[in-house]
């Protein structure tokens, strides 16, 4: 998949076995200047021809090609070795009201030059069935932390989300009759507008361990503007993405600013990593509320996604929550970049087994139902 923060493909290389998901391998190429040069302008800008559209899909899904075969000359695979590829795309336009997603990089491009059957497309089913689309990450985070006890699963990308995994659900997503059930929608802005404050005006693709963001200062005005966006006063299920927080929204929100201004550039990256972390921790205050907290010890809190090499973001967010423990994925070994890949795999192999993936209590779809197509060789 390639993420909403356009940066580059990421491919797993997963095994299913003894009811364990393996992660045997990772790689993240970049995407060439110009190709993310388009995608981070959509984010802006929409508008774009037909023939536009054609070309930047077939052009995401020679670099799909290209990260497959770099995965596989890396293991000394063959196409014969695998038994699918889960590719999600990148997402262009996500727009549930319609209710409708895009996501470019054609399967069958894939399929057929990697001569392996592909899986993608696997928003629209749920979207079908009145669902929101997304987040997907809360049904694989249960079956990948397979935990004890109740933990919150946060992908910090370049929008963020949050799961809300209950205690020994391993086999039942769902408790009915009012107990603890599978959570999850997105939160906000994750990484998305820190990244591209850090491309206008620092020349750097990203803050790294949010070490340019502690050198500024938060500015709460700006802050109480951003958090008055509507989204963060709807109740879940719901979803967001780049087409409604970006630099263009950003930018309105700073020139409402009567000292606008005099705003630094390094402020503005401080207040939005405040920002980032103050959405995170608000929405999982709110899920708290809902369920009897253990006494006994912290709640777990795992970041996964970029921002958990934000050590400033983490910080950040623990400060909010004193009664959770917020910690990278890297802490208990799974690779925070490598999740939402694998969770790519394990979407292509529910769907070739024909199972039904536990979402309709995180998306608000009528029914679970089962997602993706399939495209041969």
């Amino acid at each position: 998949m390639s993420g909403t923060s356009a940066d580059g493909v990421d491919a797993a290389l997963v095994e299913f076995k003894g009811g364990k998901i393996l992660l045997q391998h990772f790689i993240s190429p970049e995407l060439p200047s110009s190709l993310k040069h388009q995608l981070v302008q959509l984010n802006q800008n929409n508008a774009l021809s037909l023939e536009q559209l054609a070309q930047l899909s077939f052009d995401l899904s020679q670099q799909f090609i290209q990260a497959t075969q770099q995965l596989l000359a890396e293991q000394n695979l063959t196409p014969q070795d695998i038994c699918a590829i889960g590719s999600h795309g990148q997402t262009i336009y996500h727009a549930p009201h319609i209710p409708m997603t895009l996501q470019i990089g054609h399967p069958a491009f894939i399929a057929k030059t990697t001569k392996i059957q592909t899986v993608a497309d696997f928003r629209v089913d749920d979207m079908a069935l009145s669902g929101q689309g997304a987040p997907f990450a809360p049904a694989f985070h249960q079956m990948l932390f397979q935990q004890k006890k109740p933990c919150f699963v946060v992908n910090i990308g370049g929008i963020a989300n949050v799961s809300y995994l209950p205690s020994q659900l391993k086999n039942n997503p769902y408790k009915e009759g009012g107990g603890d059930i599978l959570q999850g929608y997105d939160t906000g802005p994750g990484n998305a507008l820190m990244d591209e404050i850090c491309q206008k005006y620092f020349n750097r693709p990203f803050d790294d361990g949010g070490k340019l963001a502690q050198q500024g200062t938060l500015n709460q005005a700006l802050l109480q503007q951003l958090l008055a966006h509507p989204y963060f006063k709807l109740t879940h299920p719901k979803s967001t993405g780049r087409e409604t927080f970006n630099l263009s929204w950003l930018t309105q929100q700073i020139e409402q600013l009567s000292d606008s201004e005099a705003l630094l550039p390094i402020d503005i990256l401080c207040t939005l990593t405040h920002f980032s972390a103050n959405t995170i921790a608000t929405e999982i205050q709110k899920i708290q509320s809902q369920h009897t907290a253990p006494s006994h010890s912290q709640i777990p809190v795992w970041i996964t996604g970029g921002g958990a090499f934000n050590t400033l973001l983490i910080q950040t967010i623990q400060d909010h929550l004193s009664d959770c423990l917020v910690q990278s994925t890297q802490t208990i070994n799974i690779n925070p970049n490598a999740i939402e890949a694998m969770m790519c795999a394990w979407l292509a192999k529910q769907r070739i087994e024909n199972k039904m993936v536990p979402l309709s209590h995180v998306t608000g779809a009528q029914r679970d139902t089962v997602l993706g197509g399939l495209w041969h060789p």
